[in-house]
């Protein structure tokens, strides 16, 4: 066998390349005609690594590589020369190779082409001529006796009589087994290699390769969070190069990547060092460029995605036919396409990498040449601020106000580059007490758009300076540093600002109380003080009056019925939830977008009471005006939580699973132990139905180490989270001591779920052997639910009480409650409630010896949580299944077999195999495994030799 060429291990590059190397192989295999393969990718999409993979395969050939570069196009036959020196490491073809390279040498001198390679004259046709038949034969007598693979690589760098040997080989092909690879970039093929490639008597196989699927990207990127995945994604566009080269990056470069590459601190001038290895790696063609085409590019870079000829000729300081002219010569490079009419970089990436190459004192100029043409044009506020904001200079107050205009505009609908926009415009604006009042408003407004883009240590800053000082938007302040401090978990701090500034407001400033009341109740619920956020929420209510299209009235109306839910007075909460719902539906979508916040407590509240779809309703709108305006603080973290359990409860695990994955990643952008804490807890849950137990324990090991939650209501909910997992995974004393120590018998805090957190506490009281106290807590939880609690609350006592019952051997009573409990559920639409429902009334039904009705409801149970991508689940109902099998009597099991079951278990006893057995009894193999799967869980069996084995000493199941 002849030793492959040796390559470094391309296997990270190779996700998602399978079909190529599949058909590679076949080729490899075929019938030793020759064949072309086209193979052609932009710069990074694993051209170069996937020819490595082919040589690799080609374990029964040669396989030579040549690579063209650049900087060799003028070198005549470097391409070729370069394959053959390639050859010297195959025995067997070293001397015939050196052989070659010596003639060519020879033939065209060490560097300068002579006119029998470069075409001069019918003479020098007629050399070149006989030179390529010469390099044609020598390739059809070597693949007579060994097949060849030719791998040429960035075929579009090829000097011209590399390219000409090409194009005569391919239109003259070899009549042997040679497989000749062409890698190129997209569009650069050469021009006579198109033409004759489609006349060619050979075989032609054209292998674009495309940008990695999200799928096969998350496998590239496995160690990253789904969320952060996606991010890379969206930047790298799927190139696998530029994936690997973002994925090396910090995180908060990488959650800033995607935006304009010309917004100040969010474009390439803040990658910083960063930045080198994408120059190098993803921008080489530019190191290429000089003069014009450099400066034009450069220009190009910093004035938008989709160019304008005159608006680039301006920046670069030429004539618009100059600009026109250079601009042509860069989508002849590649560096520029034209798509759907529009001229634009290759990718973004590419894009930045011109920009931070052009250097800072040229773009500022450069800038400041489109400042002046775009304002001679009359372009917009924000075109103008968009060049401004790098051109503008200190003293620069006109500069400055149009700056600040420009982010006043900006900030509902991107407050990233309100930001850029504020910070030059402060930086020029002159101190001193004229402006003072100015400079006061201008960074109340940056603290906004900070807070709006997730960085809240920066606004928290500014605004405890404004809180300090004297100025009139003080109260304005307070409620955003409240806002600040409360995301991040500082919840004491909050409450004492907002005491202090409720103090010193003026009676008269009502508008300003009553938002200072709204995140004070919201400050006292997550505190648990119930009774307090009634009363603030009520006081903001009375400040705002009845007008339903009033923000604040809204939102203190939400957190009005939130702390009357969570005090179970549900019949109050209920009446005000749906003032808040119609209230909120009323609002406009601009009188909304200014407190996301209200959304997400909305929600919460809708998902509290089983109105999941009014609460998926709400969050959708919210991540939609979330995503419309640029947010990306902890409104957003909130919104995905509150999605995420809204999916656990009505049943779709992998939604659950992905949007709490993404409120983590939006939770770790805006530096939240707190909320990321808390987005860990409601991980467990759906991470434990998909992935197990190995997955779900680590995080709450993690988050008892931690210790994070400082928000009573948050933590209440965390910890309901944690004993649910724990009860599942039977660590039962765990939960029963985790709900002792947390659990009050007063249900204010646990609202709506209290009746299902008692009722886990009796059950967990039952498991560990306290019947007495798994009673008492069931009445409590009956007591609840008697109140009013929603139905399927009523679902988690019934199930309970089916536990008790059958504790004391109360069969009959027991699956009675059992099936009751399953009818709440699915009434309410719960399939996974209503699944766990039947696996309670299973264990019932063995216990009394029903085992065809136990059988029948763990199928149900396993079926209900397939439809809910909860596999691990299904596969304890599974294990449950064995196990009730492996309870009843033998009869009792025989009894439950069919008669095609027990003919196929009689011929597995006989030692027939699923084929055997499909061909005697005319059914399909996937058949017999469906129905050989049901007899293990009838039998208590695993193996199909187990159950020979039972068959054998039973005299056969079927008699």
């Amino acid at each position: 066998m002849i030793a492959p060429k040796p390559v470094a291990d391309a296997r990270p590059r190779l996700l998602g390349r399978e079909p190529e190397m599949d058909r590679m192989r076949r080729l490899l295999t075929g019938t030793g005609e020759p064949v072309f393969v086209v193979l052609t990718g932009d710069p990074g999409m694993g051209k170069s690594q996937l020819l490595a993979a082919f040589a690799t395969a080609a374990t029964d050939r040669p396989a030579l590589l040549g690579r063209a570069t650049e900087f060799e196009r003028s070198a005549p036959l470097a391409l070729v020369l370069d394959l053959l020196e390639d050859a010297d490491r195959h025995p067997g073809l070293a001397r015939p190779a050196g052989r070659l390279r010596v003639a060519l040498t020879a033939r065209i001198g060490p560097t300068t082409p002579d006119a029998a390679v470069s075409g001069a004259g019918p003479a020098a046709g007629l050399e070149r001529h006989l030179l390529f038949r010469k390099i044609r034969t020598a390739l059809e007598t070597t693949a007579a006796t060994t097949p060849l693979l030719l791998l040429l690589d960035d075929v579009q760098w090829a000097d011209d009589a590399s390219t000409a040997l090409i194009d005569y080989l391919v239109r003259h092909p070899p009549r042997a087994a040679v497989v000749t690879v062409l890698a190129a970039r997209t569009g650069r093929l050469p021009a006579e290699l198109h033409r004759s490639l489609d006349t060619t008597p050979a075989q032609v196989v054209r292998m674009p390769l495309g940008p990695l699927s999200p799928a096969d990207a998350d496998l590239l990127l496995a160690d990253r969070p789904a969320a952060y995945r996606r991010r890379l994604y969206r930047a790298g566009g799927g190139n696998p190069l530029y994936l690997e080269i973002l994925n090396q990056l910090p995180g908060p470069i990488v959650h800033e990547l995607g935006r304009t590459p010309t917004t100040g601190e969010s474009g390439p001038a803040a990658i910083g060092p960063a930045a080198i290895g994408l120059d190098v790696l993803i921008a080489r063609d530019l190191q290429a460029l000089d003069g014009l085409p450099r400066r034009v590019v450069h220009a190009a870079a910093l004035t938008g995605a989709e160019l304008d000829v005159a608006l680039v000729a301006a920046a670069a300081g030429t004539t618009e036919e100059e600009a026109a002219a250079a601009l042509d010569e860069l989508v002849r490079r590649d560096l520029l396409r034209v798509v759907n009419g529009e001229l634009t970089f290759r990718h973004p990436l590419v894009r930045a990498a011109a920009y931070r190459m052009a250097g800072p004192a040229w773009r500022a100029a450069a800038h400041g040449r489109a400042v002046v043409y775009l304002t001679r044009q009359g372009a917009p506020l924000y075109q103008r601020a968009e060049h401004l904001q790098h051109a503008v200079r200190p003293g620069d107050l006109a500069g400055a106000e149009l700056l600040a205009t420009a982010a006043a505009a900006t900030l509902e609908t991107a407050p990233a580059t309100a930001v850029c926009w504020l910070r030059p415009a402060l930086r020029v604006l002159p101190d001193g007490p004229a402006l003072a009042e100015r400079r006061a408003e201008l960074r109340l407004l940056l603290a906004e758009a900070l807070i709006r883009t997730g960085r809240l240590d920066e606004a928290r800053e500014i605004l405890h300076s404004l809180v300090a000082g004297a100025s009139t938007l003080r109260y304005r302040a307070v409620e955003l540093l409240a806002v600040t401090e409360r995301a991040v978990g500082r919840l004491a701090e909050a409450r004492a600002l907002l005491g202090a500034a409720l103090v010193r407001a003026d009676a008269d400033r009502s508008h300003a109380r009553a938002g200072l009341l709204v995140e004070f109740a919201a400050t006292e619920m997550l505190q648990g003080n119930w009774d307090a956020g009634v009363e603030r929420s009520s006081q903001a209510l009375a400040l705002a009056g009845d007008d339903t299209r009033s923000a604040i009235s809204v939102t203190a109306t939400t957190l009005l019925a939130l702390s009357e839910l969570y005090q179970c007075r549900f019949g109050r909460g209920f009446e005000l939830l749906e003032r808040a719902r119609r209230g909120t539906d009323a609002l406009t979508d601009v009188e909304l977008r200014g407190d996301l916040g209200v959304v997400a407590a909305l929600a919460w509240a809708e998902y509290l009471v089983d109105q999941h779809e009014d609460g998926l309703r709400h969050v959708e709108r919210g991540l939609r005006l979330a995503r419309a305006s640029g947010r990306t603080g902890h409104e957003v973290s909130q919104l995905y939580v509150v999605r995420s359990v809204i999916h656990a409860r009505t049943g779709d695990a992998a939604l659950a699973l992905a949007d709490v994955e993404d409120g983590e990643e939006s939770a770790r952008h805006i530096d939240s132990p707190e909320l990321r804490a808390f987005t860990l807890a409601l991980k467990s849950r759906p991470l434990l139905w998909q992935r197990g137990p190995e997955a779900a324990l680590p995080i709450l090991a993690e988050l008892r180490r931690e210790q994070s939650i400082r928000s009573a209501w948050w933590r209440g909910i965390a910890d309901q989270h944690e004993a649910e997992v724990l009860f599942f995974v039977d660590q039962t004393r765990a939960c029963r001591d985790l709900l002792a120590r947390r659990l009050s018998p007063d249900p204010t805090g646990l609202g709506p779920y209290a009746p299902s957190v008692y009722a886990l506490r009796a059950q967990a009281e039952a498991a560990c052997g306290d019947l007495t106290a798994a009673w008492e807590w069931y009445e409590r939880a009956a007591a609840v639910a008697a109140t009013g609690a929603p139905r399927a609350q009523l679902g988690c006592v019934t199930r309970t009480q089916a536990v008790l019952y059958a504790a004391e051997g109360r069969y009959a009573q027991a699956r009675e409650a059992g099936m009751v409990a399953v009818e709440h559920f699915e009434a309410t639409r719960l399939p996974i409630g209503a699944g766990l429902a039947r696996t309670v009334v299973a264990d019932i039904l063995v216990r009394s010896g029903d085992w065809a009705a136990a059988s029948d409801q763990l199928g149900r149970a396993r079926e209900a949580f397939d439809g809910c991508g909860a596999p691990w689940l299904s596969q304890w109902v599974g294990r449950e299944q064995r196990r009730a099998g492996a309870r009843q009597p033998r009869d009792a099991a025989r009894d439950q077999l069919s008669g095609r079951e027990r003919e196929i278990a009689t011929l597995v006893a006989e030692g027939l195999t699923s084929p055997q057995i499909a061909a005697q009894l005319f059914l399909s193999p996937r058949t017999v495994e469906s129905h050989l799967n049901r007899i293990f869980a009838k039998l208590g069996v695993s193996t199909r030799a187990a159950l020979a084995r039972l068959v054998t000493a039973e005299s056969g199941v079927g008699r």
